[in-house]
């Protein structure tokens, strides 16, 4: 029923369903009055005469006001409530934020990142989520830096075994990447560059991707650093000595 006629208000169920409502009757008992067997085909009977049933009544319905009227909240929720859709999906239990990315329409967990942060979320790695991110004016002058894709660059056969370790320490790397105000230790290496693409745990990618953005670094530089730290701790200091300029 596209336009409401008023005259339907003459028909005497209509009237008095209506009263009876205004005076706080309930469904039960309006079901009653008139021996019905439940509430639905009162409900049917005023789907009819063009009513439907909203806050404790029936009121006028019209059917191409109300279809413009969910167009444009449509419009309007699907950009508003994207990131809430994000943190919810990210809130269930064994969450992939890797598949949440591509089923939110993002190529790439770092496009997810970028996106949540333009919304005003950052990622907190005590929650595993995304929250609400107020910046300092200063922080939104800060350049952007790192790739798109986790690239380790160097020549060592053993990267992929430490990066394996890496992995399976995932608690103590968090803490590395989260301490603030850290000065970080700087190398420089003889000899070029290479690349080698490696396939890691996609949280971790997150925190690098992360901690790339928030501390203006490369994450060359992080995975170097932390790379270097380690064969000097773990028993390649001899060797990692002698990759250092004089």
């Amino acid at each position: 029923m596209t336009n409401f006629n008023p005259e339907v208000y003459e028909d005497e169920k209509v009237a008095t369903v209506l009263q009876m409502l205004k005076k706080g009757y309930s469904q039960d008992e309006i079901v009653e009055f008139y021996g019905n067997k439940n509430w639905k085909s009162i409900d049917m009977y005023f789907r009819r005469k063009g009513f439907r049933w909203k806050d404790d009544t029936f009121v006028p319905y019209n059917e191409e006001k109300e279809k413009e009227r969910k167009e444009r909240l449509a419009s309007v929720q699907v950009e508003l409530t994207k990131p809430a859709k994000i943190i919810r999906a990210l809130e269930k239990e064994h969450a992939d934020i890797l598949e949440v990315s591509v089923k939110s329409g993002f190529r790439s967990i770092e496009e997810l990142g970028q996106y949540m942060m333009n919304k005003g979320y950052k990622w907190d790695s005590e929650k595993e989520n995304y929250i609400e991110y107020f910046p300092e004016p200063e922080e939104e002058s800060q350049g952007k830096q790192g790739s798109n894709v986790a690239t380790v660059c160097g020549t060592n056969p053993q990267f992929e075994a430490i990066l394996t370790y890496l992995v399976k320490h995932e608690t103590q790397l968090k803490e590395l990447l989260e301490t603030e105000e850290k000065q970080l230790p700087t190398f420089k290496l003889r000899g070029g560059n290479a690349n080698k693409t490696l396939t890691m745990n996609n949280r971790i990618i997150a925190l690098l991707v992360d901690y790339s953005d928030e501390h203006n670094m490369t994450q060359k530089t992080i995975v170097e650093t932390a790379l270097i730290e380690f064969f000097q701790k773990y028993g390649y200091k001899e060797e990692v000595n002698r990759l250092f300029h004089p």
